[in-house]
């Protein structure tokens, strides 16, 4: 398990086991900040499901941004 205190985390995506306000209380309760935009401040990304028309690139602007500045992505589950 990843030590989430004090990390501000943000989520993206659908979520499979928890609605989004669940997931930011259970982080909450295990120490991380959730934060409601991306910046470079971001400790953590969690990805959900991204679903988009198959003529479209599966990201969101979250996604891109994290990449771009080295913010570690973790998968929901």
């Amino acid at each position: 398990m990843i030590d989430l205190r004090g990390k501000r985390i943000l989520f993206t995506g659908r979520l499979r086991s928890f609605r989004r306000l669940q997931a930011q209380q259970l982080a909450t309760i295990l120490g991380a900040k959730p934060v409601n935009g991306i910046d470079k401040n971001v400790d953590i990304l969690v990805v959900g499901i991204i679903s988009k028309p198959y003529d479209q690139l599966l990201t969101t602007q979250k996604l891109t941004y994290a990449r771009t500045y080295g913010i570690p992505k973790i998968d929901e589950l």
